[in-house]
């Protein structure tokens, strides 16, 4: 979601939603959760903007468990993503929902399916682990969710 400007001295990790991002945010993963994706898991970057939009999508979906990871903040590494990702796949049947930042989950969808989108600010792209192998099914702008897309 929208998070607010970076202020002197406020480290990136400690920056918030803004109201708008609250409300957007909120719109998005409302329409996302009626469209059939219904979390069991999730998996946010520690940051604060991460954690409140998996919050919005808590809101949405009702409770399910949820952790912070390393494996998703910003400056994460791609191919060791994939691995836990894999690892996670392979535990356990479900759906699993990361929250995380730009560029990494645009690199992470590039390396996971070969897709080069845009991945905006409460998009939400949908990859299917299926036979050992990662499969891109859609992906939604945030719009699109907002509106029942």
């Amino acid at each position: 979601g929208i998070a607010e400007d970076r202020r002197p001295g406020e480290p990136d990790a400690d920056r918030p939603l803004t109201r708008e991002g609250w409300t957007k945010t909120r719109a998005a993963m409302k329409g996302l959760v009626a469209g059939g994706h219904l979390p069991t898991r999730g998996y946010s970057s520690p940051y604060r903007r991460a954690m409140e939009t998996m919050v919005c999508l808590q809101e949405a979906a009702g409770a399910f468990p949820m952790e912070t990871s390393l494996m998703v903040l910003p400056e994460g590494r791609v191919p060791q993503a994939d691995l836990w990702l894999r690892g996670l796949a392979a535990e356990a049947d479900g759906v699993l929902a990361i929250v995380s930042h730009q560029p990494f989950l645009g690199e992470l969808i590039f390396h996971l399916t070969g897709r080069n989108l845009e991945v905006k600010k409460a998009s939400c792209t949908v990859i299917r682990w299926e036979s050992g192998a990662w499969r891109f099914e859609r992906q939604y702008q945030p719009s699109e969710l907002r509106h029942g897309g």
